[in-house]
């Protein structure tokens, strides 16, 4: 994934930075918030609480998203000015990913129980059909 900043704005009225990227993705899927948000808090070298991702849209068929974002100067300003549904979308963004990890890892793990319990009873199958 690589990330490219095509525009930067500062608006001090609103205390934060305005900013269009430009997100492209050749060898993987169109990238998740968390991952554009880790990305931009690294290059910008800002916190990922202060980071809101307005939107990301991609072409049908296209290697490449393109995103607008804004970058608080404090939690303060962002508090007031943020909606509630923008402020839950982007709240705790790394335990959303690490949850979906963890669901993603049980459902491998009962999908695999099965399978053994499943052989299980096969086997008994087979034991008592020599019997």
């Amino acid at each position: 994934m690589e990330l490219e900043i095509t525009e930067q704005n500062d608006n001090p009225l609103l205390n934060r930075q305005e900013i269009k990227v430009v997100i492209k993705h050749s060898e993987s899927s169109t990238p998740r918030r968390n991952q554009v948000i880790k990305n931009i808090s690294e290059q910008l070298k800002t916190n990922r609480e202060l980071v809101i991702i307005d939107h990301l849209k991609n072409a049908y068929g296209k290697t490449e998203t393109h995103g607008y974002a804004k970058i608080y100067s404090d939690r303060e300003s962002l508090s007031k000015i943020e909606t509630k549904p923008s402020m839950e979308r982007h709240k705790d963004i790394d335990s959303h990913s690490s949850e979906k990890e963890t669901k993603e890892a049980s459902v491998e793990q009962v999908a695999e129980e099965e399978e053994d319990t499943s052989e299980d009873a096969s086997a008994n199958e087979e034991e008592k059909t020599d019997e």
